[in-house]
This record gives structure tokens, sequence and C-alpha cells, in this order.
């Protein structure tokens, strides 16, 4: 017996002994099959935007870095986030706390040399090694520091850079 509801007329039909419904039927028709060669576990494509790639942003960094410009500002983002490693593990936000803690390190240390190894490349940013020979005016220690910024690019700008340093 067919149920019937409101005025619509239903092509289910209930199990009398059960009160269930049969199970659905297939159209019969084949699902889809993925194009040849493609995987459907494979991930989705990364891309970093309209503008300079990573590569293209990382090759001006170390090229700048290496004929003396540390001024690197027209290379970010407005919204650029600056992390310092271990020992510091700080974050600053936006362009204006990124220049006031780049001008407070000017000010407290003399570069007596420097250079930059990279980039090396990845789908949303690039690395570059670092080594400087710094002078820490307020101790008046001078030392070689090794550091590795990491960059994350959006739309042709970096978004973030973190530093990393090793430890121990």
């Amino acid at each position: 017996m067919a149920k019937k509801s409101k005025g619509r007329k239903s092509n289910t039909r209930t199990n009398s002994k059960t009160g269930s419904k049969p199970a659905r039927k297939t159209s019969g028709k084949a699902k889809a099959k993925p194009a040849a060669g493609s995987d459907p576990s494979a991930g989705k494509p990364v891309r970093t935007g309209a503008g300079l790639s990573p590569l293209e942003l990382g090759q001006k960094l170390v090229a700048d870095f290496n004929r003396g410009k540390m001024e690197l500002s027209d290379l970010w983002s407005p919204s650029i986030v600056s992390i310092e490693g271990v020992g510091v593990s700080t974050a600053w936000h936006g362009r204006k706390a990124v220049d006031a803690k780049n001008s407070w390190w000017a000010s407290d240390h003399r570069v007596h040399g420097a250079s930059a190894e990279g980039p090396y490349v990845g789908a949303t940013g690039f690395a570059i090694k670092f080594v400087i020979d710094v002078e820490t005016r307020s101790t008046g220690k001078r030392d070689t520091m090794t550091e590795i910024g990491v960059y994350t690019v959006k739309n042709g700008k970096i978004v973030q850079e973190e530093f990393m340093y090793r430890v121990g």
C-alpha cells in the first residue's frame, strides 16, 4: 500500500512488517573516472597570487642585501609580521611596528660585514641564510651571527618573516 503525502502521490512503498523503506535504486550510470594521469588523492595547487614570485622576491632580497642594502621594507606587505626566534620569541605586526623594531636594532648594533645565501624556494615563500659580523654597541661585544630568515609571500610582497637561530 502506498503512503500518501499532503496532496502528492508517492512512489515509495513501506514494508508493512518492518515499517522500513526499500533500498534506493541507482540509475545504473557509472561514476565519472578521473582524467588519465591524475591522482584523485593529490592535493590542490598552491599559489601566492599576483606580483613577484617567491623566487623573484628571494633573489632580489639576496642581491640587495649582498650589495649592502639592509633596508628592505620595499619588499614588505603593509601588514607584515616579523617574528624573532629563540631568546626573543616576539612578533611585531604591521609596517610601523616592524620599522620601529628594525630602527632599535640598527641603533644598538654596528655591522662590520654581512652576507646572504639563497634563496631556498618553496611553494609559499623562501628561506635565506644570513651571516653577519656584528658588534652590540651597548655591550661592546662583537660576534658572527648566523640566522635563517623564512619568508612567506602573498601577492608579490612578504607578509611574514621569521628569523631562526642555531641553539646549543
